[in-house]
Formats: C-alpha cells, sequence, structure tokens
C-alpha cells in the first residue's frame, strides 16, 4: 500500500494568499505610523517637491513582471534590503524591501531569484470616489474590468503568481481614508471588504 505523499504547506496556494496579506498588512501599518510622525508643517511645495522626487514610485511597482530575477528589479530600482529569507525543500524565498523614508514602500517576494509577488503601500496618491451603493454593486465573478467601469481603476496593492493561479488586490481608497478592496482570483473577483464606507 503506498503512502500518499503530502504536499509541503509552502506549496499550496493558500500559504501565499495568507502570506502576502499578512506582509501587506504589516506594510501598511508601518506606513500608518510613519505617515502619522511626519511633520505637518511642511508647506504645500514642499510637498509637492517631495512627492516628484521619490525614488520608488507606484509606476515603478507596476512595470515589476511576475517571473524577473532580482537583478532585473534592481536594475530598475536600485538596491533593496532583503527582510526576510529562508530555504525549504531546496526553495529558496527571499524578501527585499524598498522605502521612500516618508512611509511609502514595496516589497517583492523571489522563490529562486524568480519573482512570485510584490505588495506596496502609500505609493499611490490616487484618490477614489466610492460608497456603500457602489460597494454593494460588485458581485461575485466579475472581472476587473467591469469593477473599473464602476469603480474607476483602482490602486494594485499586491499581486502573486503560484503554482500557475494569480491573486491580486485592489484598493480603493477615498480623500477621508474610508475604502474598500476587492480580490481578484484569476481574473475574476472572489472577495471584497470595506472600511467607513457610507
Amino acid at each position: 500500500m503506498s503512502k500518499r505523499v503530502k504536499k509541503p504547506f509552502y506549496k499550496k496556494f493558500w500559504f501565499w494568499i495568507i502570506a502576502i496579506i499578512i506582509i501587506g498588512g504589516v506594510i501598511g501599518s508601518n506606513g500608518s505610523k510613519k505617515t502619522g510622525n511626519t511633520s505637518n508643517n511642511n508647506s504645500t511645495k514642499k510637498e509637492a517637491k517631495k512627492e516628484d522626487t521619490r525614488k520608488i514610485t507606484y509606476e515603478k511597482f507596476s512595470k515589476v513582471k511576475m517571473g524577473s530575477t532580482y537583478e532585473d528589479v534592481k536594475n530598475m530600482l536600485g538596491e533593496g534590503k532583503e527582510s526576510t529569507s529562508s530555504e525549504m525543500g531546496g526553495i529558496k524565498t527571499v524578501i527585499y524591501t524598498w522605502d521612500n523614508g516618508d512611509g511609502s514602500n514595496m516589497n517583492v517576494t523571489f522563490q529562486n531569484n524568480k519573482a512570485l509577488a510584490k505588495a506596496q503601500a502609500g505609493l499611490s496618491r490616487e484618490k477614489a470616489d466610492v460608497n456603500m451603493e457602489k460597494y454593494n454593486t460588485i458581485q461575485t465573478g466579475m472581472d476587473y474590468n467591469k469593477i473599473k467601469e464602476i469603480l474607476g481603476a483602482g490602486e494594485l496593492m499586491s499581486i502573486s503568481e503560484v503554482g500557475g493561479s494569480n491573486t491580486s488586490i485592489y484598493s480603493w481608497v477615498n480623500s477621508n481614508g474610508t475604502n474598500m478592496n476587492v480580490t481578484f482570483q484569476d481574473g475574476k473577483s472572489a472577495a471584497k471588504a470595506q472600511f467607513g464606507l457610507k
């Protein structure tokens, strides 16, 4: 009688979804703390100049492709800071972070030197216009383009490609901080959440 070989947990799809959500949450909370400590005495002109000179931007984040090597990403963003590294079953996983110093940042997860996930916090300056009525319109199984017609483009918070499956999270944040997000599984909405919408 042959024994059924158990798939290692780090090769299971759910493990990477949970890992990305946790990493995104940590980045978001760190970003909020740093932003909260930033002095409000700067003039609008200085703030605009600061935004224009950020090294890591949402545009650069968007250009990082899954499957890229660390060298590819480094050529675009500069040297990243290794935040975690592990090796299990001959698979090496490393997460590199790029930080602007103003609370905005991004990270890329590499497995055997191939990017399989990325996440960002605070890189996009675009503000949304979402409410509970629009939130309730979003149904499971809708594709991104349909949701974009209802909510606008939103911002990509994280994306991962594991075992041929693609998972991405988009967020829509109003100017007052209320927000919503939608999780897409292989291009179709699979989950949604909101905070403070009316």
